[in-house]
């Protein structure tokens, strides 16, 4: 399941794209400013921003450099503004996309889920402690390998795209088990954590009571 933040102050655009973009495997989410984007950015973790520069109180631009700062999420602009000190400000902010209105829907739709292939978890993770090649599925910890479930491989790749951030638990259910059968009951997340940490040392994946648990890998 991919999630989606549109950040959009115009009530019937922003409507139009939640309901254009959702679907049964893209969940969306919507703010008509950044005050409430922030407060969604707090307890949610995104796989894309879609973000309007001018809102009603202040820059999209200063929450693409805030957001950007701290996790790999892409983030598209979909804005009136065409000068080009705009756009160059954007990307220069940590923006992978620039969209003028008025727009083509499909080319939207289409760049989006560009954005998203690019952000796919095939890639490879390594720290002090960690080897993880999510493209040949090969997991090693001090040099050993690691034999790993095809669901212990999701978490860990939702942990290591979003190393240091907090996740909440209904927010990793949802990732890992939305479209997939294998999600059984309530217990089968916290399984999953032990098993993980069985496996490759229980310090590397913190707790944060009451919210969720955060990857901190191999210790500094």
């Amino acid at each position: 399941m991919k999630h989606i933040l549109i950040v959009e102050d115009d009530t019937a655009l922003r409507e139009g794209l939640v309901a254009a973009l959702q679907n049964e495997s893209t969940a969306v989410q919507s703010a008509a400013d950044l005050a409430e984007a922030r407060r969604i950015l707090l307890g949610q973790v995104f796989d894309l921003l879609l973000l309007d520069c001018n809102l009603p109180d202040g820059s999209g631009i200063d929450l693409c450099r805030e957001v950007t700062a701290v996790q790999d999420v892409p983030v598209i602009f979909l804005t009136v503004r065409d000068a080009e000190i705009d756009e160059v400000t954007a990307f220069r902010a940590g923006a992978c996309d620039y969209i003028k209105k008025p727009f083509s829907l499909t080319i939207l739709q289409e760049r989006i889920s560009a954005a998203l292939r690019k952000r796919s978890p095939n890639h490879i993770y390594e720290d002090s402690r960690f080897r993880f090649d999510f493209t040949e599925l090969t997991f090693s910890a001090d040099g050993q390998r690691v034999i790993l479930s095809a669901t212990e491989q999701k978490l860990l790749a939702v942990f290591c795209n979003h190393k240091g951030q907090i996740l909440e638990r209904q927010t990793l259910v949802d990732k890992i088990w939305a479209c997939d059968s294998d999600y059984i009951d309530e217990n089968a997340l916290s399984v999953t954590v032990k098993r993980l940490r069985d496996k490759l040392g229980a310090e590397c994946i913190g707790t944060v009571y009451g919210m969720g648990y955060v990857w901190k890998g191999a210790k500094k």
